[in-house]
């Protein structure tokens, strides 16, 4: 999406390919800009996420869905049919926020930045766009237009819902005094992408302020929980969900099922569809009176399924929602 230029002054950055060994911060990283260099393309087009699992990070077993699995999940495919059959994202989705580095220091700056009580000083380049270039997972590169610094700002706060209570009215609030195109490394569906973000001075902070800066329809938003289908009865004891869905080869798939410390014979099931694949497991719980520590585990199972997935809907048996690739649940 090209943005008008017209009054606004034009700067072009371009970045460089990022290796995919890299590790991932929790907030991302930032980068200096540099010159571009030309990276391969990878057959793989996505990766597993890392999910926290049990102690052993046990696989558990596969086998075919017992009747109770199937029925469920006949129930399950026509609620997420009346609802809409979800969509895979285009394009990466963003794990994370907007934001990818917070350099916070005391306690009222964290409050003001929840409260949205941040404004741009008088020598901000507020209307500065540019032109950019991205770098995604696979190290293929694509240009992308930069939003405004305001524009940048806004979209962080969007979501803003906090208030000031317990901080002075006078403290309860950021300035922001420069900013300055840089690029960040930050976590995607697809594995690490490479993006131009916008370095924000805080007035009273020694670190600055990091927030993407692609315009709308580069990046998809960050992930967010799906809503309940309001038609989906709650499921019956002993059965578990699937959590995220963190590899597709094929006809073969491996979902992530989550458990208590003390649920036994953990088991995965699949039941087909032609538009979507309802995935989760079965476990007998402890019995009456056991003690045992208050723990939500997950564990991996592997499912083999009659056809490729192709592009098949993976859903949840327990909640209906969606489960794509690399993306865990909030």
């Amino acid at each position: 999406m090209a943005f008008p230029t017209r009054g606004r002054r034009l700067r072009t950055l371009v970045l460089l390919t990022v290796p995919l060994g890299l590790a991932l911060s929790a907030c991302g990283e930032v980068e200096s800009p540099a010159p571009a260099s030309t990276g391969s393309t990878l057959s793989t087009p996505g990766a597993p996420v890392d999910l926290p699992a049990g102690p052993s990070a046990t696989t558990a077993p596969s086998e075919p869905a017992p009747p109770s699995f199937v029925d469920r999940a006949k129930i399950v495919a026509e609620a997420v049919r009346r609802a809409g059959v979800p969509q895979q994202p285009e394009g990466p989705v963003l794990l994370g926020s907007w934001v990818v580095d917070l350099g916070f220091e005391t306690d009222a700056q964290k409050v003001a930045w929840a409260a949205g009580r941040v404004t741009l000083d008088s020598g901000v380049p507020k209307d500065e766009i540019g032109v950019s270039t991205m770098t995604l997972p696979d190290g293929t590169e694509r240009p992308v237009d930069v939003i405004t610094p305001d524009e940048s700002l806004a979209r962080a706060l969007q979501d803003a819902t906090g208030d000031c209570t317990g901080v002075a009215s006078d403290e309860c609030r950021l300035t922001l005094t420069d900013a300055e195109l840089t690029t960040a490394r930050v976590p995607t569906t697809e594995g690490e992408a490479r993006v131009p973000a916008w370095s924000f001075t805080v007035q009273g902070m020694a670190r600055p302020i990091v927030i993407v800066a692609t315009a709308p329809g580069i990046l998809e938003p960050p992930a967010q929980q799906p809503a309940p289908l309001p038609s989906l009865p709650a499921a019956e004891p002993g059965l578990s969900s699937a959590d995220a869905l963190s590899a597709v080869s094929g006809r073969t798939i491996t979902v992530q099922l989550g458990h208590g410390a003390c649920d036994r014979d953990l088991t995965g099931h699949a039941v087909e569809f032609p538009d979507l694949v309802v995935v989760g497991g079965t476990f007998t719980p402890p019995d009456p009176g056991t003690m045992c520590t208050m723990q939500y585990l997950l564990s991996p199972t592997v499912l083999q399924l009659a056809e490729p997935l192709g592009e098949r809907v993976v859903i949840d048996i327990a909640s209906g929602a969606p489960r794509f690739l690399g993306m865990p649940v909030s």
